[in-house]
């Protein structure tokens, strides 16, 4: 178990080596924000990505060398255990517990076995091999104490650029007519996706919903003529996406943290969201969106129709969802748990915890 305690200067910057399968999703942005945060921080961060396949066989990547220097590796548990190396602490990183029962309903028969009969293994010997784990939410640090019998797992949530994700300089003081909602995500199931159809449907033409569903699948239709597709968005056109809406919809089934909500209101947009997994961490309900039960078609609408009805609820929710984002989750207050656990560790290279599994 490692106890944090105030890590003094080093005299020399600590070399983390970032090694990931590059897999089109959220795991590589926060791959790609985290090595720039340590960066910023003063400690050296590199990144090695490798090909999407090696997630079957990640043993392959067994012998791969560390850049020279390397102090620590950070990984993720799907293939952490083959970066593990002689001498140079571990950080395993859970992002999503894709073995966690409450995750069963929204996969594919082959989506289980897949995550059973190889994920589960390879998580194991990672966990085995971590001087230290960190999760990206407590909802997260949960299931993989309860799933997977790891011990002294640490919670550092995500967190988001603040002076890049920002409400826009001419923002609006009332909502669009009609009442504009923004969606981004996959077209999952467990993203809740199925659900905006028909929320929009009983919504009406007093509300569009534009939405965005990433690299990962294409959205379908026919839809109800008020959603309105985007299509893929750079991160500069996403930014203004969510400037320009006025909530975030946000339906979804299970989470690992939630990023989109953040997001949304570090740019100044209340959330209309799933009471579920990690999402509470990140919304406040009646205080920075509206959390709605799953699968709860009528509870969210009756959510959109009373942020579009009461514009002083609106105006407080946009301001207290900034205010939220910016004080609880920015990158300067996080990077600074994230460093000391890894000062720490590079200090006393010392066990966390480890799986019972």
């Amino acid at each position: 178990m490692i106890y944090l305690r105030a890590v003094p200067d080093l005299s020399k910057a600590i070399k983390v080596w970032l090694p990931a399968i590059k897999c089109g999703a959220g795991a590589d942005v926060f791959t790609l924000r985290l090595a720039e945060a340590l960066q910023a921080h003063g400690l050296l961060a590199e990144i090695a990505w490798f090909n999407r396949w090696f997630e079957l066989v990640p043993y392959l990547l067994c012998n791969v060398s560390p850049p020279p220097g390397t102090d620590l590796v950070i990984a993720n548990s799907w293939n952490a255990f083959a970066f593990a190396r002689s001498g140079v602490p571990l950080v395993v990183m859970e992002l999503h517990c894709v073995l966690d029962p409450r995750f069963r309903p929204y996969k594919s028969i082959l989506q289980h076995l897949y995550h059973e009969l190889l994920i589960r293994r390879f998580a194991v010997r990672s966990y085995r091999k971590a001087a230290g784990v960190v999760a990206i939410s407590a909802s997260t640090a949960d299931s993989v104490t309860r799933v997977m019998g790891v011990t002294g797992v640490s919670t550092i949530h995500c967190w988001v650029d603040t002076n890049k994700f920002r409400p826009a300089g001419s923002a609006s003081e009332s909502p669009h007519r009609p009442f504009r909602l923004l969606y981004v995500g996959n077209t999952s199931r467990r993203k809740g996706f199925d659900l905006l159809a028909p929320i929009m449907r009983a919504l009406g033409s007093g509300f569009e919903l534009r939405f965005t569903t990433g690299l990962r699948g294409r959205a379908r239709g026919p839809y109800p003529s008020n959603m309105i597709p985007l299509g893929v968005l750079s991160e500069e056109e996403l930014i203004r996406a969510y400037q320009e809406c006025d909530a975030l919809l946000f339906p979804s089934r299970f989470e690992g943290f939630g990023y989109v909500a953040l997001e949304a209101m570090a740019c100044g947009r209340p959330v209309v969201a799933t009471n579920c997994t990690s999402i509470p961490e990140v919304v406040e309900d009646g205080v920075t969106g509206i959390l709605c039960g799953i699968d709860d078609v009528n509870g969210f609408v009756s959510a959109c129709r009373l942020l579009a009805g009461n514009e002083k609820q609106w105006a407080r929710m946009c301001k207290a969802a900034r205010s939220r984002a910016a004080g609880l989750f920015s990158k300067d207050r996080l990077i600074r748990d994230y460093a000391a656990i890894l000062e720490c560790l590079v200090a006393v290279d010392r066990p966390c915890g480890h799986a019972n599994s």
